[in-house]
């Protein structure tokens, strides 16, 4: 049930609207029913979407993310580019239902507001007030995280955790580069930052440092001279380099103390080729390499290998992790001559962004080998060709 609300800068009336609608929800269970509605909230969520559509997909994955952590849910959608309109305020329950009878078991709350053009700047006035006291609250940022955004500046006073997802950039260099500014606010040294896209490659990163824990190969990884990262383009276009692909390129040299040298960038076809200089300043050739998309989603990394070189002998030696043929799995093997030693086999785990959310939900601190990659990632896309951009 949605009811429309008419003062939407009234904190009262808000608040006697949704008392009024979780006692209409609670006094809709069947009368034999003993188990009252129960009415919850964990935390607060603030969501700012820029269209109806990313509106609409947040609406459906709300019943999943609250029956873990049931909140109050408030809902920002700001239309910049479109004709002014002020703000429009409804407030709506969330309820979860006992999957055996059907009963109602758990209530929570959303609140939506939208606004248009000019009026979009004032979503914070009216949301901020409507926070639920002494409850941590996070920030879903689902547009681009430009720290000169007026909005977006407001909103983080008031957040413990911002949650943004790299995959849905429109302008990924650009866009990780605007994340890394955020880092250099002091006004936000208290806000922890999520990036969705950097839990999708929890797997691939924890593959990657398995080859280290092999005392065998820690010699050879001591003398990497290239790093290949192959990847699939993301949405907003082939002359982009996804957002995965910069982030395992930062956190590769940000954790193997690895640093940009002063030498061009070469472009061929769909490679990029990067310079860096690891221990003693030794040269390591980073490739970012688009490839097919085949069954693997746009902004997927396909394949991670590092080369070494050998002294006193010409064998060849490469760690791999890659996906499998059939897509289902991501897997890690070392290559040392004509040997192949198979290391772990993990399944593709598509998460939906309501299980991803839920994760960082439960996270308040700062991931500092996150800014570092980050870091990292935008000094190399300064470097990028401006194709690239």
């Amino acid at each position: 049930m949605q009811i429309q609300v008419e003062k939407t800068l009234d904190v009262e009336v808000v608040e006697r609207q949704l008392a009024q609608l979780w006692e209409q929800t609670a006094g809709e269970r069947d009368t034999d029913d003993d188990v009252a509605v129960l009415r919850a909230r964990v935390a607060n969520l603030l969501v700012f979407v820029a269209s109806d559509e990313a509106l609409d997909h947040v609406h459906q994955m709300l019943l999943e993310l609250t029956a873990i952590h049931p909140s109050r849910v408030l809902m920002m959608l700001g239309a910049r580019e479109a004709e002014d309109q002020d703000i429009e305020m409804s407030v709506e329950s969330i309820c979860q239902t006992d999957k055996r009878t059907g009963a109602k078991r758990l209530s929570c709350e959303e609140i939506t507001l939208k606004a248009q053009g000019k009026f979009v700047v004032e979503l914070p006035s009216a949301a901020l007030p409507l926070l639920v006291p002494d409850l941590s609250t996070f920030l879903w940022w689902r547009s681009a995280p430009h720290a000169a955004s007026k909005v977006l500046q407001i909103l983080l006073r008031a957040t413990d955790r911002l949650v943004i997802d790299s995959a849905e950039f429109e302008a990924p260099e650009r866009d990780l580069v605007e994340t890394n500014k955020l880092y250099g606010q002091q006004q936000f040294a208290h806000v922890g930052i999520s990036d969705l896209n950097w839990a999708r490659l929890t797997f691939w990163r924890g593959l990657l440092a398995d080859f280290y824990d092999v005392p065998a190969y820690r010699s050879s990884l001591e003398r990497i001279h290239l790093a290949q990262i192959d990847y699939v383009a993301p949405e907003g276009g082939e002359t982009f380099v996804a957002p995965q692909a910069l982030l395992i390129s930062g956190w590769l040299a940000s954790r193997l103390g690895w640093r940009l040298a002063e030498e061009p960038i070469q472009k061929r076809e769909e490679t990029i080729s990067l310079k860096l200089l690891g221990k003693n300043d030794q040269p390591i050739k980073l490739d970012l390499n688009r490839v097919e998309q085949g069954k693997r989603k746009p902004g997927r990394l396909a394949q991670v290998e590092l080369r070494c070189s050998v002294e006193s002998s010409n064998e060849s030696v490469s760690f791999v992790v890659t996906r499998s043929a059939d897509d289902l799995h991501v897997l890690s093997e070392a290559k040392v001559g004509a040997n192949t030693h198979r290391g772990r086999v993990l399944p593709v785990r598509n998460r939906s962004a309501a299980q991803l959310l839920s994760r960082e939900m439960e996270i308040l601190c700062n991931d500092q080998i996150y800014q570092e990659a980050v870091a990292v990632a935008a000094v190399m896309v300064d470097r990028l060709p401006e194709s690239a951009r």
